[in-house]
């Protein structure tokens, strides 16, 4: 009896090699895939933090320039809101206004960017003596807001960003 034991090892280490190339093909891809989604959410994040930015200084600007020449002038405690705030168009949302504090909301798109907006929420508090705190919250986004000026919404997306800036003075 003549047994030869090395017919099948040719097979053996191909199965092997072949296997060990798929592993290896699978692990680069999976790195590739993860790197794409790291420099998606950083691309993406810029944007939504420009956003924030241009809320803040959209917002400055009509605080320390506005109620000349038509320009929006925040309202402060018995107060009233003075213009129309010129954002790209930006719509106020509300003027919450109290004895003490005035809380008036705005939204915009971002113009020159694919997508991107900003809602901004700017407090007027009475500090005495004549002062005025101010905060303006400035939320931006990687998408478009849509919806009623009352209620704004950002758009669906599968990765939507939030960036925001808080200025106080």
């Amino acid at each position: 009896m003549n047994r030869n034991y090395k017919k099948g090892i040719a097979v053996f280490i191909a199965v092997i090699t072949v296997s060990a190339l798929l592993l290896i093909a699978l692990a680069i891809s999976d790195i590739s895939y993860k790197e794409q989604l790291i420099s998606f959410s950083g691309r993406e994040s810029r944007v939504a933090f420009f956003a924030a930015d241009s809320g803040v200084e959209c917002a400055l600007f009509h605080d320390l320039k506005g109620g000349a020449d038509g320009l929006f002038k925040f309202a402060v405690p018995g107060g009233e809101a003075l213009g129309v705030i010129n954002c790209n168009g930006g719509e106020i949302l509300s003027v919450i206004g109290g004895s003490s504090v005035v809380v008036t909301t705005f939204y915009f798109n971002v113009p020159d960017s694919p997508k991107s907006c900003a809602i901004v929420r700017v407090s007027k508090t009475d500090a005495g003596a004549g002062d005025i705190d101010t905060k303006i919250e400035s939320r931006g986004y990687n998408n478009n807001c849509e919806g009623p000026p009352s209620n704004p919404a950002v758009s669906e997306g599968p990765r939507n960003l939030e960036r925001s800036f808080e200025v106080t003075y």
